[in-house]
């Protein structure tokens, strides 16, 4: 995969992050109370609300390929994972309990579950595509 092609797919995967992040801030206070309608334990639910924010916040680096130290880069890099992780969980655990979708909080209402775990998948799918290697190896 050419350099342009790598760095349009985290573009898009980080874009794809940010419509999560964006409507899960603008009603914080609600999400932890849909994360808990959607099956999480009521003490469990804000410190995963907070930890997927963070974690998303610190994505972006990584994604929008800022020029930063390799080590910030590596963390922003993991955070992508992680963030894709939870949000894999939460969307299985609301499809598995009925719910609608919760990843994008408590501002965009009524989301079909399959819709968001297909979203999810697609952004999966576009990091593991914007995480392959753009170097060029001797033949």
């Amino acid at each position: 995969m050419s350099r342009k092609v790598n760095k349009v797919v985290k573009l898009i995967t980080g874009l794809l992050i940010m419509v999560p992040l964006l409507c899960q801030l603008f009603t914080f206070e609600k999400f932890s109370a849909a994360l808990t309608s959607a099956g999480i334990t009521p003490y469990l639910s804000l410190p995963i609300a907070i930890i997927l924010v963070v974690v998303e916040l610190m994505s972006l680096p990584f994604l929008i390929d800022m020029n930063m130290p390799k080590r910030i880069t590596l963390t922003s890099r993991m955070a992508v994972f992680l963030s894709l992780g939870i949000m894999t969980v939460i969307s299985f655990l609301a499809f598995a309990n009925g719910h609608v979708a919760v990843i994008f909080g408590a501002t965009i209402k009524n989301v079909n579950n399959v819709a968001a775990i297909f979203l999810v998948f697609m952004m999966w799918i576009l990091l593991i595509c914007a995480n392959l290697s753009t170097k060029k190896t001797a033949k």
